[in-house]
């Protein structure tokens, strides 16, 4: 992925990547009737209960390639509130994400924590641009992390989302802090 159009002065990275911009794409599968209704209002148990797994289509600005993937499993909690956790897929890394969820002023706020990193990769020329020319390894390593906070129409789980994002390349090398905003765009329930 060519990352280095995001500059102005810096360069984006896997985990930068993240959190960029979410840009709408045509959704592949419409959400089922049960799991739509399942998080248009806060949960009612006595334990934690599945309540089941929502996937989008991530598009991030600028980047003009696939999209990325958000994958979330949804658990409802006696509190009213859910957990999440799952994953996010890059073109070249896959993230977990874990975080939290709840309905307020009419829209679902989702908070992640995304983290992972990529061992032993050709560098892209976003990770290349950290590096003095002619000085980059042919393989890089880098770990990273990012928050997201999602707000989403509990009616068809389209909305936005803003985040924070880092990471650090071998070599101490580092790319961001970034922040980013985007839209997001179901694209199946399983």
């Amino acid at each position: 992925m060519h990352l280095n159009t995001c500059k102005p002065n810096s360069t984006w990275t896997a985990a930068a990547l993240l959190c960029a911009a979410l840009l709408a794409a045509p959704v592949a599968n419409a959400l089922t009737p049960a799991l739509t209704s399942a998080l248009s209002k806060p949960p009612v148990v006595k334990a934690p209960t599945w309540v089941g797994t929502y996937q989008w289509q991530m598009r991030m600005q600028p980047h003009s390639g696939d999209p990325f993937r958000l994958r979330l499993g949804f658990t409802a909690l006696p509190s009213g509130d859910w957990t999440v956790a799952g994953s996010l897929v890059l073109d070249d890394a896959e993230l977990g994400a874990s975080g939290t969820a709840r309905l307020r002023d009419g829209r679902l706020v989702v908070d992640l924590l995304v983290s992972g990193g990529v061992r032993d990769v050709v560098p892209d020329e976003g990770k290349l641009a950290l590096f003095p020319p002619g000085k980059a390894p042919q393989k890089i390593s880098s770990a990273g992390f990012a928050t997201l906070r999602l707000e989403l129409d509990p009616k068809d789980y389209r909305g936005v989302a803003a985040g924070y994002m880092i990471n650090v390349v071998n070599g101490n090398l580092q790319q961001g802090p970034y922040y980013t905003e985007s839209t997001l765009v179901p694209e199946a329930v399983k």
